[in-house]
Order: C-alpha cells, then structure tokens, then sequence
C-alpha cells in the first residue's frame, strides 16, 4: 500500500511538473507490462485509472493525468506501413497532446518552404512526447525507430485522442462548395508495388537486392535517419562546408541503423559509394523512384453515387490544423 502511495505521489510529481513548464517529456510506470488491448476505435482503447478486464491490475488504484484519459495502444499491423519494417513484438502507445505540445504546435508555419526544417522539428517534438515506442527484445527503441511515412498517421491518431469530443477535426474541401471530416482510415498513406514487395526480405524488415557485384539493403527511412540526415546538412551549411548532395537523395533508404551514423561513418559510406558500378546505381535509383512515388498519401471516399473517389491528400489549415481549432474566435460570440 505504501509503495503504491508513493508510485502515485510520483506520478503527481511528474504531472505539476511537467504542467508547470519544469519537465519536457513523459515517464511511463515500469509497472505497465502490457497495453490495452486494441479495439475498433482509439476511443475505446483507453486507461482511465478505473477497473477494466483487460488493464494491467498494477493500475487498478493508480492515478491518471486529469487532462489526459490515459494511453491508447496502436496496433502495430494498422500503421500505413503494416508493421512490416519494425522488429517483431514492437508494440507503441500514445496519449493525448497537452498544453506544452500545443502550444510548440502553435508555431508552426508549414506554408513557408523556409521553414520546412522547422517545421519538421515540430512534428518530431509532438511525436517525442506524445508516442512510445516499445521493444522487450530490443530495449533501445524509441520513436525515432518509427517510420517516416507512419508519423502522419501516428500524429493524426494523437489528435483524434486529443479532441475526444469532436470539437476539432480536419476538413477536406470538394468540389462546389462541398467538404467532408477526414480520418487518418480514409488515407492510403503508401502502396509499395509487388514488384519491389517481392524482395522484401521479413527476417531482414527491408529489401534485400542480389546483386552479381554485392547485396544491396534498402529501408523505409526512419525518423532517427531522416533527423540525423538533416542535423548534418545544417551543420555543413552553417559551417559553410559542401557535401555530397547526390547521395544525401538515397542516404535516407540505405542506412539500416541511425544508432551507428557519425559524420566519420557517414562521409565513409559516402567515399565507398564512389567505386559503386552503373548497375548498383540504376537499381538504387529504381527503388527510390518506386518508393517516392509509393508514400505519395492520397484520400479515398465514396461520393453520393457510391463511387470510390481519390484524391491528394490535402485538408483545410495545413498540418497545423491537426491540433489548432481552426476558426477559435467564432467560440468567443
């Protein structure tokens, strides 16, 4: 009883901390072992503190954050990817975006093309904090082992749990003046092609390409590759260094582990590049045009004759709509 007044009291702690400005980022209690079990709604997959089947009995008496109903879990084999290229048994969480999350959200300018890197920077806070990611096996995972073409869908998930009451939700501008609410289901976030599928390798969770000369592995980026990938490319344009510009377009798709990347190993596998015949190129080149066009996300809809339409993906403020109230001075009266 006294441990579990203590685990409570420091999970409070934590919270006026966090809510105060004093802590950037969440501690799940080592207690939870197992997450909710998935459901058909992110709604319904929730941990309020209270006596639940199928919830961890260590949460039967603890406390929650009493702006946050809890955690939901993500079926791994939802995500755009399928769960393809992540190590088997790799579980993640979300709860909802807070005060802090919102408020970085805020100052997001994703219509500026000079503000892209910024912008980026702020979808990786909010998944930061808001996303974890799970592995018993392989215990240094986090969320920057996440996919990029998983983070949109992973965002959209984290505001569909932050605004449980619909009070906020993305629209979609048709034809004539018609719209329609979007969903994260509604987007085909990638279709990789069988072509490039039949090398998939699920021992390897990438593509695995023999060649005469040498075996080629091709990745879906992670955010940890991407991140690293453009921290070095601001640091050589600050320092006013070149690089291989040529190669930072395949970099992304031929780095397996962003956990061994040093600016030493990457100008070393730069170098090594060099020697790389025609034949290993065109085939790089090949599964990053298949790719590219691939994770190029559209929306897809029944019209009012039944009729299954596609479209870009594209919604009504931009990215920042995803935790912004798009019209807040129509509630003031």
């Amino acid at each position: 009883m006294a441990n579990t007044k203590k685990n409570n009291e420091s999970i409070l702690e934590q919270y006026v901390g966090e809510m105060e400005g004093g802590l950037q980022s969440e501690v799940i209690p080592e207690e939870i072992k197992e997450p909710v079990k998935p459901s058909a709604s992110i709604k319904d997959n929730i941990i309020r503190g209270e006596r639940y089947d199928e919830m961890p009995k260590s949460w039967e008496g603890g406390i929650t954050y009493k702006d946050n109903i809890g955690y939901a879990n993500i079926p791994i084999e939802s995500l755009p990817t399928g769960g393809l290229f992540y190590p088997n048994d790799t579980r993640i969480l979300i709860r909802a975006a807070r005060g802090a999350e919102i408020k970085h959200w805020s100052t997001m300018n994703d219509r500026d093309l000079e503000e892209i890197s910024n912008t980026d920077d702020i979808l990786n806070y909010v998944v930061e904090r808001c996303i974890t990611v799970r592995n018993e096996n392989v215990p240094q995972m986090n969320w920057k082992d996440l996919k990029d073409v998983d983070r949109l869908y992973l965002l959209m998930a984290v505001s569909e749990f932050t605004f449980l009451e619909d009070d906020n939700h993305l629209i979609v501008p048709l034809s004539e003046g018609k719209e329609m609410k979007l969903t994260k289901d509604m987007i085909d976030f990638i279709q990789i092609p069988q072509e490039l599928m039949k090398f998939y390798s699920p021992d390897e969770k990438c593509f695995v390409l023999n060649l005469p000369s040498r075996t080629i592995k091709m990745h879906i980026p992670s955010l940890g590759t991407s991140n690293w990938i453009k921290n070095y490319v601001r640091g050589k344009n600050l320092a006013r260094e070149g690089y291989d510009e040529d190669f930072i377009l395949f970099a992304p798709m031929l780095i397996g582990d962003f956990r061994k990347l040093s600016q030493r190993a990457y100008e070393e596998m730069v170098s090594d590049s060099a020697g790389w015949t025609v034949t290993e190129w065109s085939v790089i080149a090949k599964v990053r045009d298949l790719l590219a066009s691939a994770s190029e996300p559209k929306i897809k809809y029944k019209d009012e004759s039944g009729q299954e339409v596609t479209i870009p993906l594209t919604f009504r403020g931009g990215l920042k709509a995803l935790f912004t109230i798009q019209d807040p001075l129509s509630i003031l009266g």
